[in-house]
């Protein structure tokens, strides 16, 4: 594995599936030691296991990162594993309090916070860790996820749409203050990306639209209803996996302060 990020250490949160993992892989696979995390140990390690078996160096990190004692031992076990973090991507977060289907008044004040502290906190927590190296080293990338539902607002899961928001908002700013350090801070938007996370999603939200025959036939309906300006497909975590290889190549580094929308022109 070579590429222009050998060496380069990175840790991926939410690499227990999905885009996390994807993107773990991918940055293995331009050469980066790795740190998978997750709150789920076996699928977190299925991801080291899939990284090292293509000839690539992965660590595990295991935890929770809402409230602070949580990313305090999670920052504590990647120093251990890898020393610093030279890429940091932020991609864990919490979904809705309400599943994804709560309306605005379905959504607590509790629930909104809970929801910030899980997606936004949590990059924070990170964010201040990991940057003091960086700027030591004069390097460095923080790359955040956020959604494209910030820009197709919604009357449902205010919460997470409110907390995505706010992670492009805190890139931009992070960004500039991090001005001349040799660090880049952007964010990338995933538009509708099938997960095995989300496949139950779909089908129950084709179902209620009538739509009730098998996988193909939801699929293409799918396709139909979020991503009408697309060549026919849904989109893929290894879509969004590269735009993060990119954003954390030195190749980028005249690109700060964005948010790269991928969503197959929804």
């Amino acid at each position: 594995m070579a590429g222009r990020i050998a060496g380069k250490t990175a840790l991926v949160t939410g690499a227990s599936g999905g885009i996390g993992a994807a993107t773990a892989i991918r940055l293995a696979s331009e050469g980066a030691v790795v740190v998978c995390h997750g709150r789920n140990e076996g699928r977190t390690v299925a991801t080291a296991e899939a990284i090292r078996a293509q000839g690539g160096t992965a660590h595990v990190v295991i935890g929770e990162l809402s409230g602070d004692a949580g990313p305090a031992a999670i920052v504590d076990a990647t120093r251990a594993a890898v020393s610093d973090v030279d890429i940091l991507v932020n991609n864990a977060g919490g979904e809705s309090a309400g599943g994804g289907t709560a309306g605005w008044f379905d959504t607590s004040p509790a629930d909104w916070l809970a929801t910030y502290d899980s997606n936004v906190g949590s990059m924070i927590r990170l964010i201040h860790a990991f940057t003091s190296a960086m700027r030591e080293r004069r390097w460095g990338r923080l790359i955040q996820l956020s959604s494209g539902v910030v820009d197709v607002s919604m009357p449902i899961i205010p919460d997470y749409q409110g907390a995505k928001a706010a992670i492009r908002n805190l890139t931009v700013s992070l960004s500039k203050a991090l001005s001349g350090t040799g660090i880049t801070a952007n964010s990338v938007s995933p538009g509708f990306v099938l997960t095995d996370g989300n496949r139950p999603w779909i089908i129950g939200m084709a179902e209620r639209n009538g739509i009730t025959g098998g996988w193909e036939e939801i699929e293409r309906w799918a396709v139909r209803k979020f991503v009408p300006n697309h060549s026919g497909r849904l989109g893929r975590p290894e879509d969004i996996a590269n735009t993060i290889a990119f954003l954390a190549d030195p190749a980028s580094d005249y690109v700060n302060g964005t948010d790269i929308l991928v969503d197959g022109g929804h």
